[in-house]
Formats: C-alpha cells, structure tokens, sequence
C-alpha cells in the first residue's frame, strides 16, 4: 500500500507544476514569477532526484525526474522571456 501512496504523492506533485510551465511557455509572461524562488526549488527537487537515485526509490526518482523538468523549464522561461 505505502508504494501507492508515494506513486500518488508523487504524480499530484509533478502535475502541479505543469499548468505553470505550460504557462509560462505559451504566453511568455513570466513577470508573476520569482527567479530566486523557482531556483530554490529546482535546487530542492533536484536533490530529492540525487536522494531518490542514492536509495532506489522509484516513486521518488519518477516524481522529481519530472519536477525537476518541469521547473527547468519554468526557469528558462524566466530567464528567456524576461
């Protein structure tokens, strides 16, 4: 049962950020973003990644592979469409 939850956990997760990258992209309005923000946490879900890899749990490798895609993108719109 818990590996459901953490495949849930981590699909709402994700999902939750996608709207923003989506966003992000298509209307190149970025201004409502924070670059320090955004940067924290892609620091942050990238090193969930690292600890996700260190201990072989793949709901927490699938979920921040995606995070940390998503908020890649997030990012460069930022810095793109300034």
């Amino acid at each position: 049962m818990a590996i459901y939850i953490g495949y849930l956990a981590a699909a709402l997760g994700t999902i939750c950020w996608i709207p923003q990258a989506w966003k992000a992209w298509a209307t190149r309005d970025t201004s409502g973003l924070s670059l320090p923000s955004n940067l924290m946490f892609l620091t942050t879900v990238s090193l969930w990644l690292l600890y996700g890899i260190l201990i072989t749990d793949w709901p927490l490798i699938l979920a921040n592979i995606c995070a940390t895609t998503a908020m890649l993108i997030i990012v460069a719109a930022k810095l793109r469409f300034k």
